[in-house]
């Protein structure tokens, strides 16, 4: 009786060994090998809520994993299988199942990099899009000058020009037209936040009036130094009742025309439309780019000067000063200057 009882006893401790043995076998061979010696890239696409086991379908037939189950076993000992990011995935047939859970786990989707640099307009943020290949500009220009759209998603204005935050974007292959806009607006929202917003009404103005400056001071500043400069003159002028006269609102709207060729002519100083800042007093209608965080900031805290000129040095920087007559001598002198430059760079025949 006792050597049969050992033989159970063997029997039973080889039946639950040699299992594990097996699996384990098996596992390590699964975790070591892949599908295929070549890559053979696949784009795969995780539709949001997708459960581990319907991802796991989708890369077997795709040919990305072999031994669903396994791989499904493993996702859940490992914790992968919860919360996997939507979005295309690029994986290929050479890649190993931990490399494959690995992608999956970080959310390692297909985005592209774009940047939308300060002082873009509309016009330009679409032009950027389109290059990436994410949207067709006629579609992006139609979205972004619909007055209702820009009413949903809680803005004042026609037109999303100003809320386009600039700003280097990292943007999920398949994302769609509205969901590009949201992100930038939203990036705008989160700069512009209560602190701003509050500081706005103590200086007396809206948020718009706000981003219309900003957008100003972005047009016009080269040197992050001089931004609260010409705040402060724009602020001073608004001020003291004095047309802004700023180029950049006349040359905004031949843009937006299609008639500007890199030349402000007199005739262009006298037209009669709500951007010619040499006619009308106060502010442009909207804004005339899309200011980054220092020119908003410099709208909100302007220099505490009197200047309510300045005028280029043709090096990038600007003279500013208080009175006509000073600017006017600072005009003359550096008019001259500019065309000095520019005979002593002519070249001879």
């Amino acid at each position: 009786m006792r050597g049969r009882g050992s033989i159970y006893k063997r029997l039973a401790l080889f039946l639950v060994v040699v299992p594990v043995v097996v699996l384990s076998v098996h596992t390590t061979l699964f975790l070591l090998s892949t599908p295929s010696e070549t890559k053979e890239y696949r784009e795969v696409l995780i539709t949001e809520g997708s459960s581990f086991r319907t991802v796991a379908e989708q890369l077997s037939n795709e040919g990305i994993i072999t031994h669903k189950l396994t791989f499904i076993a493993i996702g859940r000992l490992l914790g992968v299988t919860k919360s996997i990011r939507a979005g295309f995935y690029s994986l290929n047939t050479g890649m190993r199942p931990l490399e494959v859970l690995d992608y999956l786990k970080k959310g390692r989707i297909i985005e592209y990099e774009v940047v939308v640099p300060e002082g873009f307009t509309i016009d330009k943020v679409a032009g950027v899009l389109d290059n990436a290949g994410l949207v067709k500009k006629e579609d992006f220009l139609a979205k972004a000058t619909d007055p209702a759209y820009v009413r949903s998603l809680g803005l004042e204005g026609d037109t999303l020009e100003g809320y386009l935050f600039p700003a280097t974007y990292y943007l999920p292959k398949g994302i769609s037209l509205d969901g590009i806009i949201r992100r930038m607006v939203s990036k705008y929202k989160e700069v512009f936040g209560e602190e701003l917003k509050k500081r706005a009404a103590e200086i007396g103005m809206t948020e718009r009036e706000v981003l219309v400056v900003a957008s100003l001071v972005e047009r016009e500043a080269k040197q992050d130094t001089e931004r609260p400069l010409i705040s402060a003159v724009i602020h001073n002028r608004l001020r003291q009742g004095i047309p802004l006269q700023c180029d950049s609102t006349i040359i905004y709207y031949l843009e937006r025309k299609g008639g500007w060729d890199g030349d402000l002519k007199k005739p262009d100083l006298r037209r009669k439309e709500p951007y010619n800042t040499y006619v009308i007093k106060g502010l442009p209608p909207g804004p005339i780019a899309n200011p980054g965080k220092p020119s908003i900031m410099a709208a909100l805290y302007p220099r505490d000067v009197d200047y309510i000129f300045f005028v280029s040095r043709n090096d990038g920087t600007h003279f500013f000063s208080s009175t006509l007559a000073e600017h006017n001598r600072a005009v003359q002198e550096f008019q001259k200057s500019l065309i000095m430059k520019n005979v002593t760079t002519v070249k001879k025949p």
